[in-house]
């Protein structure tokens, strides 16, 4: 068979020979493409951006001589570290569950199956592949949440809710190191102040009672002296028990605590064995003051232990506080959701122009298939006879 040569013309002179079926054929797909891309939903986005603000550095609320440039040395987490954190959160499981649940979204998905757990399965694959857009900008920590609906109105009240829901979990479920802190120092606060209250009207009571007078003044000086060691010990215990709840057994802060109380208590125990050259005897034994002022020395030493234990326990507590506000995250929001004005897809034009240009390619192709096999039509006898 003669061997021909198939140049530029040749195809030129194919395409005009076949140009009837050309011209159908890309009409006919055409057509189909233009229906279907006004039959097919529209689908409107709506986003929002924001960044998760929170100041988690590790800080612990009591100022340890010796200790304050390791307490001030550990690091916190950035934002980009609570904009990973809060992507994580809104991808999480309870939290899509509570927006499929919310917007009825396996109704909208149009998912038929009885069975409740494989509906919700779906509905979740769904909401994560065709609906919910959720990342976050490794450098910058700027999140982004969209959501892609057949309702603008959805759309944006989708992101909306995720806005929402991760606020509450900011607020209401998330424990924070501040919030640990805080409530330990407030219920302290709140015994300590009882207790100073009580100790006020038992004073109260006594002196009218027994109008009772003032202590000497050296017994005031060992009542003062005595009271400071037993105030510094019991604020130091405080410490140790919160130093405990933030740091591991073994850390240097929780060991320097240690040692300092059971420093003082060896001292106190030393001042109340008399092995100390000013030594509060009538503590024990009382045989040596009046009945009354020692009932009174009593009662306004415990007042002054109280007052110094209330008097350190009460700023750590307020700054407590404004650590938990820093410790919280907050969102500050730079885009929020809108009603679209513009759908995402489809994209009508686009879709046509695809459309068209497969449409030519595919039937020339066509053509130079049905003229190969024209040119070769005893080669291809050939082959459906071993057939």
């Amino acid at each position: 068979m003669e061997k021909r040569e198939f140049d530029f013309f040749e195809l030129i002179r194919l395409i005009i020979r076949n140009r009837k079926f050309i011209i159908i054929f890309v009409a006919v797909v055409s057509v189909a493409a233009v229906i279907y891309s006004l039959v097919t939903p529209q689908i409107w986005r709506s986003t929002a951006t924001f960044y998760v603000i929170g100041d988690q550095t590790s800080s612990f609320p009591f100022n340890i001589e010796g200790l304050s440039g390791l307490t001030a040395g550990l690091m916190g987490t950035t934002n980009s570290q609570n904009a990973i954190n809060a992507v994580i959160a809104m991808n999480s499981r309870q939290f899509s569950e509570k927006v499929i649940r919310h917007f009825n979204l396996i109704d909208y998905y149009k998912i038929t199956t009885k069975d409740s757990l494989k509906a919700m399965d779906s509905a979740l694959k769904m909401l994560h592949t065709k609906t919910m857009k959720i990342g976050s900008d490794p450098e910058t920590g700027l999140v982004t949440v969209s959501a892609d609906t057949k309702d603008k109105k959805l759309s944006r009240d989708i992101v909306n809710y995720y806005l929402q829901q991760l606020d509450i979990y900011n607020r209401e479920e998330k424990i924070t190191r501040g919030k640990m802190n805080r409530e330990f120092l407030e219920a302290r606060v709140n015994e300590t102040r009882a207790e100073i209250d009580s100790l006020l009207l038992a004073l109260k009571d006594f002196q009218q009672r027994h109008n009772a007078v003032d202590i000497e003044a050296q017994t005031s000086s060992l009542i003062k002296s005595y009271s400071d060691i037993i105030a510094t010990k019991m604020s130091t215990d405080i410490e140790l028990e919160l130093a405990r709840k933030n740091y591991a057994e073994n850390s240097p802060i929780v060991l320097e605590l240690k040692d300092r109380s059971e420093a003082l208590a060896k001292q106190i125990k030393q001042l109340e064995a008399g092995k100390e050259p000013l030594k509060p005897r009538y503590l024990i034994d009382i045989g040596s003051l009046p009945d009354l002022a020692t009932q009174y020395a009593q009662l306004k030493m415990n007042l002054e232990i109280k007052s110094k234990v209330y008097e350190f326990l009460y700023p750590q507590y307020e700054a407590a506080k404004l650590e938990e506000l820093k410790d919280l995250p907050t969102l500050d929001i730079l885009d929020t959701p809108r009603e679209a004005g513009l759908r995402v897809r489809p994209k009508r034009a686009v879709m046509c122009i695809i459309a068209f240009a497969l449409a030519v390619v595919v039937s020339i192709i066509i053509v130079l298939i049905k003229n190969a096999l024209e040119l070769n039509k005893e080669r291809w006898q050939e082959i459906k006879k071993e057939l």
